[in-house]
């Protein structure tokens, strides 16, 4: 096997527990997968399988024996992937906590960082847990095995925020680790779109006059969505929507909507296969997140066009790429009136939000799934010199 993976087809096992378009890593690995096997032979190990099947990729299925405790699962759904693809690929490449992949793509912090960033008791208290508690143990043994340099292992991370995690608790992956960041590619043309905006409004009753923010998320507390409620009731505009999208339980907070006296203006919509149809709905997003390594969320609204409200890049690893003419930028996340302040300002200056729109599909424009490819079969080259030579 040569290491030119440019002319060479390869065979490469993909593995993740869940191939589907809904979730930021998933989104991620289902992009890069099709493109992948546009040029090489791929299959997929997963447990679930949430969207059409491409033909040119063959799915094996992983038992899942239980759903919880989901350590436990974890553990055999290593054990099994391992069972699967080992000595049988040129390549395995793995989107999930695994122990034997020759290509991680990591997307969110390490485990072995809610340690590493805590002090006094609170640190202690961590580590005393940690001894009584089997999932913890477990995670941790697996993570020691996964980011680790054996058999010139590469790690791919997907943003400068994540990169910085990962060496602070494992500098030993130095020379191993590089940067791939997701892309963005937008198919609907501005027609479809428009028919799209209309379409979403009028299943939600919302008149074309109101507008409309957006909250995607799949955690919806850790990024921000109880702030967010907050900062809708000070702005007091009964014309406001928020539409919130993701896979979380709405009735975690419709109380607070209750309380808040905003029930005719938030709708909980759950999951969305379909994002190119939801984005257009909105004349804004929101997205006040604690914690996101990336937050695809926010590239894919400034593809269709959308201003951003979101979080600085100590908590938003894409905002590390942003500047305050791209979009507006919280600096404190948790802070109700900041928020509502940006979102009076772009309410009140329709100038300002078309500028951040065009500055926002610029922005868009630049990064590339082409580009997530490139970084990614660089990742191959290096690991195949010494599969080569195994």
């Amino acid at each position: 096997m040569g290491t030119n993976t440019n002319t060479e087809r390869l065979r490469i096992a993909v593995i993740i527990r869940h191939y589907s378009r809904i979730g930021g890593a998933e989104r991620y690995c289902v992009e890069l997968t099709e493109r992948l096997a546009a040029q090489h032979e791929v299959h997929v190990f997963c447990q679930a399988i949430e969207m059409e099947q491409p033909v040119n990729i063959t799915f094996h299925a992983i038992s899942k024996w239980l759903d919880k405790p989901r350590y436990i699962n974890q553990l055999l759904f290593s054990l099994w992937t391992r069972q699967a693809t080992e000595g049988r690929f040129d390549i395995v490449h793995s989107h999930d906590m695994v122990t034997h992949a020759d290509i991680y793509t990591l997307h969110v912090p390490c485990v072995l960082s809610r340690y590493t960033d805590s002090m006094g008791f609170k640190k202690i208290l961590r580590y005393f847990n940690t001894l009584i508690s089997p999932r913890m143990l477990v995670y941790l043994w697996l993570e020691k095995h996964q980011i680790c340099p054996i058999n010139n292992r590469q790690i791919i991370v997907v943003s400068e925020f994540l990169e910085k995690n990962i060496l602070r608790n494992y500098p030993e992956i130095e020379n191993n680790i590089s940067i791939a960041y997701p892309g963005i590619q937008i198919k609907s043309t501005p027609e479809t779109q428009l028919i799209s905006r209309h379409k979403q409004r009028d299943l939600l009753g919302i008149a074309e006059n109101e507008l409309v923010i957006l909250f995607v998320a799949n955690d919806y507390k850790s990024k921000g969505l109880l702030v967010l409620l907050e900062a809708i009731k000070k702005i007091n505009k009964t014309n406001l929507h928020l539409i919130v999208a993701g896979n979380d339980d709405p009735a975690k907070f419709t109380d607070l909507v209750t309380k808040l006296k905003l029930s005719q203006q938030v709708h909980f919509i759950g999951t969305c296969e379909d994002m190119n149809s939801l984005y257009p709905a909105a004349d804004i997003l929101v997205h006040p997140t604690l914690a996101d390594t990336y937050a695809m969320v926010v590239l894919e609204a400034m593809a269709h066009g959308i201003p951003v409200v979101v979080s600085g890049a100590q908590y938003c690893g894409f905002s590390e790429h942003l500047s305050s003419n791209e979009a507006l930028l919280i600096a404190n996340p948790k802070d109700a009136s900041e928020i509502a302040g940006h979102i009076k300002t772009l309410l009140a200056d329709t100038d300002l939000r078309h500028r951040l729109a065009e500055k926002g599909r610029a922005k868009a424009a630049s990064i590339s799934w082409d580009d997530t490819m490139e970084q990614t079969l660089k990742a191959y080259n290096k690991a195949l010199v010494c599969i080569k030579h195994a």
